[in-house]
Order: C-alpha cells, then structure tokens, then sequence
C-alpha cells in the first residue's frame, strides 16, 4: 500500500515541474481595486474624481454617467494625457529572503527599490465628444483607459521568481447618449469595446523547483532523493527569463440617471455590469539557452523516471519554448453616486461614493492545445468602497482651482496577496484647474498623488502547484505614484 501511495504521488512530480515555467508566468496578475484607473479625465482628475457622474464640467462626463451628457447646449471636444510615474519599493521582512540561486538574498530591512528608469512612467491619453442632436437629446463618443497597473521592481528584488515586470492595461471605447426625460431629469445609456493587454517579465528556478517537490514529498518519494532528482532531471543551474504577452475584449453597457433638484444642485448615479472578458489568449516565451537540453535529459531519462511514476515525455512537451495561454477573467461591476452644489458664485462642493465588486474576480490559467488548468491563485477579493470630495474655486474669472481627497479600501488581503497585486488601503490627493482661454476654449491641468499603505507578500501558500510560489520570501511592497495631467476643451 506504500508503494502504491508513493507511485500516486510521483507520478505528477515532473508535469508539476515542468508547468513551473508557464505557471509562475501567469501568476501574477492584477486585477485588483488598486488597478482601477483615476486618470481619464483630466479635469476630474484634479478633483480626485469627486462629483465627476453629477458635474458635468467637460465632456468626459461620458465615462462616468452618460445621463450628465444633457448639460451641454453646444458641441465640444476635450482631450488629455496624463504621464504617470510609479516608484516600486520591496522590503524585505526576514533575513536570507528569496531564493538562493545566485542573485544576492535579502536581509531584514533591507529595501529593493526601483524608481527611475524609462519604463517607470506611462502616458495615458483620453479623447471625448459631446454632440446634442436636439433640446433633449444628447450623444457622446470617449476613449480612455478604465484600468491600469505598472510593476517594475528591481530585478534582483526577492519576489522576482512571482514576477518582476508587469504592465496591464484595459482601453474603454464608449458610445453613448443622455435624454432628458423632464427639465429636472435625465437618464443615459453607455455600450462600451473593452480591450485588454498585459505584459509580464519574472525569472524562472528549475533547481529550486525540483529541490522543493522532493524536499516535500520525501515521506512518499523515498526512493527520489534531491540528487537523484538532479542526476535524472539534469536541472539547470540559475534562473531563466520568461515572458508572458496577452489580448482580450470585451463589450459591456452603463446606465446613468441624473437628477437636478434645485438649479444649484444635481445628483448622478450610474451603474456598469461586470465585465467578462473571455476571448483572452496570449504566448509565453521562455527565453533559455539550457532548455533544450533539458528537454532532451527529460526524454532521454523517460524509462528511469518511470519506475518512479513520473512521465518525462509529458514534462519535456510542457516545457516548450513558446506556448499559448488562454485565460478568462471578470471585472468587477462599479456603481457610483455624486452629488454636485453650487454653494456660491465661486465656490463648488462635490462628493462622490464608488462600490467595487472583486469577489467575482478570479484567476485561472490555461494551455490552449489542451485546456489542462496551468494555475489557480486563490484570492479573498473584497468590495472597495471609495469615498471622494473636492471642491473648484473660481480665483479670477478666466482661472479655477480644483482639490479633492479621496479614500479607499483594499480588495487583497494581507494572507493572499501576490507580488503583482500590490493592493491595499489607499488615500489619493489633488490639486488642479481650468484656464479659459476664451469662451470657446479651455486648458486643464491636474496633480494627484496615490499614497498607498506598506503590503506584506510571500504569506499565499495556497498557490496552486506550490512549487510556483516562488522562492521563500517574506516582505512588504509599496507603491510610490504621481499622475500629471494636461488637458484642453474646445467648444463648437
């Protein structure tokens, strides 16, 4: 019976190394409150999005409440761009940190920290167009990012076996129109092209891969001992780069209402369903000069390591130099309520309450050829709940000032999160304005800093195979972001 227990449990030795590759490729997505994205509109963004479904203040009002789009008597353009810059900091939490595969180990306190560099900004630009057809009807056209995340840690840093490079973004292509049903009362409607891409780079460990499985099962893999496994696997030594580029899309709707009780105050509310993407596919290419060869010590070594249950032939097929990944991944649904009044001939008063559902997000991998699960991360996805206010201050009659505030709650909890979910409790400040250049034309400008709380990692043993971890590291990451923004709306 002990034999037979050991063959049960070996035979997936090898497809589990094997899968490491594509697996720890994989395993560091983003799909977290923390990648939901602040920057797409510029005027907005100065009040940190507070009163942006109930303002109406250029015609980016479209991506948040297209009901809004009824406040514009003429037609208008507004573009923008926002370069944001983003500082990745890990710390490391315990001595010797990371694997011990020749990069340095880190030490507890000592910080990994990347801050320059010409992939350590993005730029983000955003176009939307008011049209009115008639006194009551409205149309709109926008396109802006929804969702945004760019990881870059220092490439020794000891998480980079979960990944060291990340770059996610989802562009939102919006069409869309605002009625107004009675002179206090408006609703609107939002049909939405989403399109998704991510990039990700991370170092790969076959030896640690291989040394952590016999280390595990050595009460039932007696008869494999890590040097056997070495001599059969003939593992090569240090760690290799992979890289993982995927594409999806996606169509989705948002219905918006906005209510105008007094002439000096407007309340808005939309709502958007989640968003399934689920035509994502996407190649991972391994980049090795020893992996042939290790193919070939796989498939050479097949009659040895079958007397031991392990089916090298598979092993040697899984680790191909290209494959393609399909995956399907759920955003979340977000409903948003603001509040916009005009205290006085100068000053604005805004708020807005955003709710986020991630418990619908979940992320699985698979193999295209076959559809065989490559890695499931579990996640405790929470709701984020944001509350945001902000004001705008006419100082002159051609120049006013935005600020706003905003906080919100994580959707990743400490026992779970991943290198590439960075998520956690988060506080955004702003500073902006609009300069009236003429009637017809105005220039916006916007400042907003993302202050993001310290986030211990290394803590989700629940990663399935677990030999896709990573190497033992225990530490905090930290975000460091600035958005500028710079804008124009030109009036017809």
């Amino acid at each position: 019976m002990h034999s037979s227990v050991r063959k049960t449990t070996s035979q997936f030795l090898l497809k589990r190394i094997s899968t490491t590759v594509i697996l720890s490729a994989v395993s560091s997505m983003a799909y977290a409150g923390g990648t939901a994205f602040d920057a797409n509109s510029i005027s907005a963004m100065g009040n940190a999005s507070a009163g942006q479904a109930a303002e109406a203040g250029d015609a980016s009002v479209l991506f948040a409440n297209p009901a809004a789009l009824t406040r514009f008597k003429r037609a208008e353009l507004t573009q923008g761009a926002a370069i944001i810059t983003i500082g990745t900091d890990y710390t490391s939490t315990q001595n010797n940190d990371g694997a011990s595969s020749g990069a340095p180990q880190g030490q507890n306190g000592q910080v990994f920290s990347r801050k320059d560099g010409f992939d350590s900004a993005a730029l983000a630009p955003n176009l939307f167009i008011a049209i009115p057809v008639n006194e009551r009807l409205v149309m709109g056209f926008g396109a802006a990012a929804s969702h945004g995340l760019v990881l870059h840690y220092d490439e020794n840093f000891p998480g980079r076996n979960q990944g060291r490079d990340f770059d996610l973004k989802v562009i939102r292509l919006n069409l869309g129109f605002g009625y107004k049903v009675t002179p206090t009362l408006s609703l609107g409607m939002n049909g939405s092209y989403e399109r998704y891409f991510q990039s990700l780079k991370l170092k790969l460990n076959y030896r640690k891969a291989v040394a952590d499985i016999v280390e595990r099962d050595c009460t039932t893999l007696c008869l494999l001992t890590p040097d056997l496994a070495n001599a059969i696997l003939q593992t090569p030594e240090g760690e290799a780069n992979g890289g993982l580029r995927m594409f999806g899309w996606a169509f989705n709707t948002q219905v918006g209402g906005l209510w105008e009780p007094t002439a000096n105050t407007r309340i808005g509310v939309s709502y958007r369903p989640k968003t399934r993407f689920t035509g994502n596919r996407g190649k991972f290419v391994l980049n090795d000069p020893q992996l042939a060869g290790f193919q070939d010590s796989l498939r050479s070594n097949a009659g040895l390591a079958a007397l031991q249950g392990i089916d090298t032939i598979q092993a040697a097929d899984d680790l191909a130099a290209e494959q393609v990944i399909k995956q399907e991944i759920t955003l979340p649904d977000e409903l948003r309520v603001s509040l916009f009044h005009h205290a006085t001939p100068k000053l604005d008063l805004m708020a807005t309450y955003t709710r986020q559902d991630f418990s619908v997000t979940k992320l699985n991998f698979e193999r295209e050829r076959n559809g065989r699960t490559l890695e499931n991360i579990p996640q405790n996805f929470v709701a984020t709940e944001s509350y945001r206010v902000g004001l705008n201050y006419k100082l002159y009659k051609r120049l006013t000032l935005r600020a706003g505030y905003a906080v919100e709650n994580s959707a990743v909890d400490d026992a779970t999160r991943v290198t590439f979910l960075p998520d956690s409790d988060r506080q955004y400040f702003s500073f902006g304005g609009q300069f009236d250049l003429s009637r017809d034309t105005s220039i916006h400008f916007a400042y907003q800093k993302l202050d993001t709380d310290p986030a211990p990692v290394g803590a989700n043993k629940g990663i399935r195979p677990e030999e896709v971890r990573g190497g033992d590291f225990q530490g905090n990451v930290q975000l460091d972001t600035h958005f500028f923004g710079v804008g124009f709306t030109e009036r017809f």
